[in-house]
């Protein structure tokens, strides 16, 4: 059932990522063309990829924790036995799951106070690309509890666990 839930949650962000490229090229091949062809250059495109880049940066969040490239102290941690790792684990994810859920709020409350025209766009909020720093934050936060109870499970004697 994790499995699925995890799989379920990397096919949405696949998607989700795979719509902002392609709405990127399209805005920038817009761009390109309007300058170059037409000597009319399209004045809100370099901040509107500006924002949908710090979009797929905040949502990656929680891509990087499943795909295990996230920061990680490696020094120690790969010098210790698996039972130690695991025990490990279960403390710096514990931490991680608590930072991430005040992250959450705190984008949420900060998100709230974005509700401000773009500067070449007066009717595009950024509180439409803000809300995605929390979301990527509740992502990291889904696979981390999913991270967590594959450690629980390991530690218990119930599974494989992994990282």
């Amino acid at each position: 059932m994790l499995k699925k839930f995890e799989q379920l949650l990397l096919r949405v962000e696949r998607r989700v990522f795979s719509v902002i490229m392609f709405v990127m090229l399209a805005i920038l091949t817009c761009h390109v063309t309007m300058r170059y062809l037409f000597n009319r250059p399209l004045i809100w495109t370099d901040e509107v990829t500006t924002m949908m880049q710090g979009t797929i940066a905040f949502l990656g969040i929680g891509y990087c924790f499943h795909r295990g490239q996230h920061t990680e102290l490696s020094l120690l941690y790969d010098r210790v036995p698996r039972q130690i790792k695991r025990k490990f684990d279960l403390i710096t994810n514990s931490v991680m799951l608590f930072c991430l859920y005040h992250l959450t709020q705190i984008g949420f409350a900060y998100t709230a106070k974005q509700n401000i025209a773009l500067g070449t766009i007066p009717w595009m909020k950024k509180s439409f690309f803000y809300v995605f720093i929390p979301i990527g934050f509740m992502i990291a936060m889904a696979y981390v509890t999913v991270r967590l109870i594959r450690i629980v499970l390991e530690i218990a004697g119930h599974g494989k666990g992994g990282r």
